[in-house]
């Protein structure tokens, strides 16, 4: 349940045209979300995706503060990093952090992918992980930025695997259909997604805004075709 509030309160914030160039593929953000369950109002996240020192490097991280009875679940501020590396070969993660917000570790993930030596290395919730890393892999949060890949490059995310904690689980991306979505932004066109595991009853709906350079402004979690968690973005700046 924790790190289902986490995952819904981290909202995707992903950020149009298909550049010719890697360092293009992407573009520095910030976004801002309000987190719902029905009507109550159960925390706020904050997305930022940036550019690092190093060429052809970048960072993912969101921060995510639950108020209300979600505080009671989720505690303090949980927060999830990931630096990748993206050039002509594709999107690569290489280290990944998961903090739950408390002083225990025992819930927390560490990650660090080797693709020389093709493993991934680290610990998740205390237990020790040594997988075989495979092209195109993910971690939960450079799934974000593989998404925002491929729709600004014109193509459909399609199947994307993604380690979490010491499974590798495969998440399809699915066109729904075109929607005017009225916004704390404004009225956008949006492009709407579905994101679910086979024989998972779990499924995550996205709306993402073209204009915005495909940043997400809303998306709701539903389970057994139960709406459960929704995200509303209030704030969106793009970077340097």
């Amino acid at each position: 349940m924790r790190r289902t509030l986490f995952v819904l309160l981290a909202a995707v914030a992903i950020g149009h045209s298909v550049a010719a160039a890697a360092e293009d593929w992407l573009a520095p953000f910030v976004a801002e979300y309000d987190v719902k369950y029905g009507s109550l109002s159960v925390g706020t996240s904050r997305t930022e995706l940036v550019r690092a020192a190093l060429p052809n490097r970048w960072v993912i991280e969101s921060r995510s503060t639950a108020s209300g009875f979600a505080k009671l679940i989720a505690g303090g501020t949980l927060a999830q990093h990931s630096s990748f590396e993206l050039d002509a070969a594709g999107l690569r993660p290489l280290n990944y952090r998961f903090d739950d917000g408390t002083k225990r570790t025992t819930r927390d993930v560490e990650l660090q992918f080797d693709w020389l030596s093709g493993r991934i290395m680290g610990m998740a919730e205390g237990s020790t992980v040594d997988l075989p890393v495979a092209a195109g892999l993910q971690d939960a949060a450079s799934i974000q930025a593989s998404v925002l890949l491929h729709l600004r490059r014109g193509m459909e995310p399609g199947t994307i695997a993604m380690i979490e904690k010491d499974r590798i689980k495969h998440y399809r991306y699915t066109l729904l259909r075109h929607e005017r979505l009225p916004t704390a932004l404004g009225v956008l066109d949006t492009v709407v997604y579905r994101s679910a595991r086979e024989g998972s009853g779990r499924e995550t709906l996205i709306w993402y805004a073209p204009a915005l350079g495909y940043v997400t402004v809303q998306a709701e979690q539903r389970r057994d075709g139960r709406r459960l968690f929704q995200t509303y973005i209030r704030r969106y700046q793009p970077g340097a």
